[in-house]
C-alpha cells in the first residue's frame, strides 16, 4: 500500500474498502470459528499495486487462493530479499514470515488464515510443528477442481446477500477440509530443509519461470543449477513443490499458453504453439486440453490489428 493510505471500514459487515483512486471494490473479512478466519479480496485496480503483510502473527498460516482473471504473485521476502516467488493457484505460507501480494488489475482471491495448532491437529504429523525461517515454504500448487468450483460459487453471490454471511462460513470450512485432505493425500510438507538446499531449488524454480518460451532445461541442467546430484535436487524438487521439475515446467508453459490465447495479440493457434517452442500444433491442443479440458480454439482471441 502507498503511504498515507487507508483502509475503510463499511458499517458492520467486515467489509473494507480501499480509497476510490485506487481501486473499486471491497474486501470481506471474518473469523469463522476460534483459530480459523476468512479473507475475500475482490477489487479493480486503477493501477497496480503491492499488498505487504508484515510480520505480526507468528502462530498461523495463511492459504491464499487466485481466482483473479490473470495469475497474481505471491513474494516472501527475508531481510528485505526476496527468496520465494509463485505464480501458482494456491499458496501456504507462514504469517511469520513478511511477504507480499502483487494482484493482476482484477482480482480476486480467497484467504485462509488458519491458526498452527488448529491446522496441526488435522494433519496427521504432516507438517513440521517446529517450523522457523528456514523453512519458509510450506505448500504451494495450483487448485484443485472441488475447492475451484467451491469459489466460484462463493464468488457469485452478492455481499449484500442476507444469506452471504452463512456462505462464507460454510466455504470457508469446505475449503479448509479440501486443504487438509490434499495434504495428507500427499504426505509430509516440510521436513528438516537446510536454508541453502531450499534456496538452491527454489533458484532453479525461478529460472524455469523465466525459460517458458524455450524447451525444459533438463534434469542435468536444473541440478548442476543447484549444485545437487540429480537424485537429491529431483527429491528434494518434488519435496517442495509436490511434483517433478519437468511437470512444473509444462504446467506452468501452459498457463501461459492460456494467457498467449487470451492475449488478442496472435493470428493463429499455431502462432502461439510457436511462441511457446511446440512445433505440432496437434500435440499442443492435446496436451492443452489434457490441462484445462477445451481445446485451444475455445479460449483463443484473435489479433484485430
Amino acid at each position: 500500500m502507498e503511504k498515507g493510505k487507508k483502509i475503510s471500514v463499511v458499517d458492520d459487515k467486515c467489509q473494507l474498502v480501499l480509497p476510490n483512486d485506487i481501486a473499486k471494490g471491497c474486501a470481506y473479512f471474518m473469523e469463522v470459528l476460534p483459530g480459523l478466519m476468512s479473507l475475500i479480496v475482490d477489487f479493480s485496480l486503477q493501477r497496480s499495486i503491492e499488498l505487504i503483510k508484515t510480520v505480526n502473527a507468528e502462530d498461523y498460516y495463511i492459504a491464499y487462493f487466485d481466482l483473479s482473471d490473470e495469475i497474481d504473485i505471491h513474494q516472501i521476502k527475508e531481510q528485505g530479499k526476496i527468496n520465494y516467488q509463485s505464480k501458482l493457484g494456491m499458496v501456504v505460507v507462514d504469517a511469520s514470515l513478511k511477504s507480499s501480494y502483487i494482484p493482476s488489475l482484477k482480482m480476486y482471491s480467497f484467504w485462509l488464515i488458519i491458526s498452527k495448532p488448529l491446522l496441526q491437529k488435522y494433519l496427521f504429523g504432516n507438517i513440521d510443528s517446529t517450523n522457523n525461517k528456514k523453512n519458509s515454504i510450506v505448500f504451494s500448487s495450483h487448485i484443485d477442481s472441488r475447492t475451484r468450483l467451491c469459489l466460484l460459487k462463493l464468488k457469485m453471490k452478492n455481499y449484500d446477500d442476507p444469506s452471504f454471511e452463512l456462505s462464507v462460513r460454510g466455504t470457508t470450512l469446505q475449503v479448509l477440509g479440501y486443504l487438509v485432505e490434499r495434504i495428507n493425500e500427499i504426505g509430509p510438507i516440510l521436513g528438516k530443509l537446510s536454508e541453502l538446499d531450499t534456496t538452491q531449488v527454489i533458484k532453479t524454480q525461478t529460472y524455469m519461470m523465466e525459460q517458458l518460451l524455450g524447451p525444459f532445461p533438463g534434469i542435468d541442467f536444473l541440478a548442476a543449477k543447484a549444485g545437487m546430484s540429480i537424485s537429491k535436487y529431483k527429491k528434494l524438487f518434488k519435496r517442495i513443490f509436490k511434483e517433478s521439475p519437468n511437470s512444473f515446467f509444462l504446467r506452468e508453459k501452459l498457463n501461459l499458453a492460456q494467457v498467449l490465447l487470451k492475449s488478442g495479440n496472435f493470428n493463429s493457434i499455431s502462432e502461439v504453439a510457436n511462441e511457446l517452442g511446440h512445433v505440432k500444433p496437434g500435440y499442443f491442443a492435446a496436451i492443452y486440453k489434457k490441462q484445462f479440458g477445451q481445446l485451444p480454439g475455445e479460449v483463443f482471441k484473435k489479433s484485430t490489428s
